[in-house]
This record gives C-alpha cells, structure tokens and sequence, in this order.
C-alpha cells in the first residue's frame, strides 16, 4: 500500500482533520509514516531526527514563534526540512500567517492549519492512518440488520441508537451485530462491520447498564459480522450541523473506506414516528444491486 504525504491529506480529508489553509502540498513527496504530533516550543529548537513524527504548533507556541527573532523561524524550517518529517501542522489555527506561508515554500516544508485542538488532531490522524494502512476504521456507532439490510447507525450519545438497533434486530428479518463501538473493514470489495473483541456480544443498554445480547435477543438474531448497506445519522434536531464522520456526499451517499453507501439522517424530535419504524422503511428502500457500489 503506498504511503500518504501531506497533500493526501490536505486534498482528501479536509474536512475530517478541520483543515482551514494548506500551503506547500505540493512541495514534499516525504511519506506521512506515524499519527504521533511532536510539538514546537519557542524558543527551544525542534530536535532533528524525527521523520516519523508530524511537528507542530500550538497555539502558544505560534506566539512564542512570533515574539523570537525572525532568523529562529529561518532555523525551525530548515531543521523541519532536513529531519525528513513530512511537514507542519499548525493546531487550533483558522489560517496561515504570511511569514510561516514564505518559508513553506523557500524551504519546501508543506504548513497545513487544522481548527482542531492537538489531541482532538492527532487522535483524526491516527484513525486515518489506521484505515489507510490495516483497512479497517473504529467508529461510535451501532450495527444491526433490517429487511436483510445492514444499517450503520451513528450519532451522538443518549440520541437513541442502540434501542433502536435492538428493536430492529428484534423483528422479522432482523439482526444485531455491535453496539457502541463498531470496526469497519473491507472484504471482497464489500464494507463490513463487527463488534470490537472487547465488547462482543455485550449491549450498554440505557438504564440497566452493559448487558450480555444474549440476554435480549435469541442466539439466531445475534450476527458476529455483517455487510454495511446504508449508514443512518441519528440527530436530536432536523437543524443540527452535518456530522463530522462518514464523508457525505451531496448525492446522498457517505463514504466509507473508499466505498459509497447510501446516507440518511433522522432527528429525535418530538412527535417523530419511532425511530426503529424510520429506520426499517428507509433500509426497505434500498436497492440491494448497491451492495458492492
């Protein structure tokens, strides 16, 4: 599998790492080998030999950078350059200060400014990585199949995802897979899911605690894997902002690991029809031919 540099991410993530300004992509072909973030802190110099590692800086430390002499920032590009790191990422930042954007490209360095805070950052690019390197993905979400369709529920906490799972794996036709946590994989061109080792088989039930599924379903109902069909966003209001995971498209599909699947979101709002019912109608919808889009 070939390695990502910092213009794969820039170009195809955006959204997923909160990229807010990219400059120099193009520059650098220096492969993005770890998710680690290793920060910059003014005035001590970023130690060379960290290739595997994403330098950066925070917030404090882009004042630091600021208040030192204009030749420190000179020294910090150079040594981000010839340590082989891939580039520099700027965290909690909505742009790319003018200076920082010159050096990128005297020195070749790609700069990219993320929104995101650094641990919110660096747990995006390790998830990205995982995903790029193993083929798989861990997402908050619930699996269970309806009219012999799997459905991928996300959405926040306590929206309602895995009584609604359960109910549908309860009906005719229906099965349940995983609850809380759900790994995604590719096998033969097809997105499949299946519960985490840890939490196989248990249920995290509102009210009553971590339950065994067994308990509330009979054994035939319980999957241990099983193909993603449609993915369902579960929102407490129709006006709530659009999520930040899957990668929706404007055609009404999402992306996961490369695969489109159909993408549908339902709000919890008073007065909706249950919404196991909403679930189930919608997964009726489906054409199954889509199955290996």
């Amino acid at each position: 599998m070939s390695a990502w540099t910092m213009q794969d991410l820039a170009t195809r993530f955006p959204g997923r790492l909160g990229l807010a300004g990219a400059c120099g992509i193009g520059f650098s072909a220096r492969p993005v080998l770890s998710g680690s973030l290793l920060p910059v802190d003014p005035p001590a110099p970023f130690p060379s030999g960290h290739a595997e590692g994403i330098p950066f800086l925070s917030p404090d430390g882009m004042s630091g950078l600021h208040r030192r002499p204009r030749p420190f920032a000179h020294r910090l590009f150079r040594t981000i350059a010839r340590s082989g790191a891939p580039g520099l990422l700027l965290a909690a930042s909505h742009a790319i200060p003018p200076l920082l954007a010159r050096l990128s490209r005297r020195f070749h360095v790609p700069v990219l400014a993320s929104s995101l805070e650094a641990p919110h950052l660096e747990s995006r690019l390790v998830g990205l990585l995982r995903e790029h390197r193993d083929g798989t993905i861990r997402v908050h979400a619930c699996l269970a199949v309806t009219s012999g369709r799997g459905i991928l529920i996300t959405g926040e906490s306590g929206t309602g995802k895995t009584s609604a799972a359960l109910r549908l794996a309860g009906e005719a036709g229906g099965a349940w897979i995983a609850d809380d946590a759900v790994e995604l994989f590719l096998r033969e061109g097809s997105v499949r899911g299946s519960a985490p080792l840890r939490t196989r088989g248990l249920v995290d039930l509102p009210g009553r605690g971590i339950l065994r599924a067994a308990a509330l379903l009979v054994p035939e109902r319980i999957l241990e894997e099983a193909g993603v069909d449609g993915v369902v966003r579960v929102v407490r209001r129709s006006s709530d902002p659009p999520p930040e995971w899957p990668e929706v498209t404007r055609r009404g599909t999402c992306r996961i690991l490369g695969l489109e699947r159909p993408f549908q979101v339902f709000a919890t709002e008073e007065g909706c029809e249950p919404l196991e019912r909403r679930i189930a109608g919608w997964a009726s919808s489906l054409d199954p031919r889509r199955r290996e889009a």
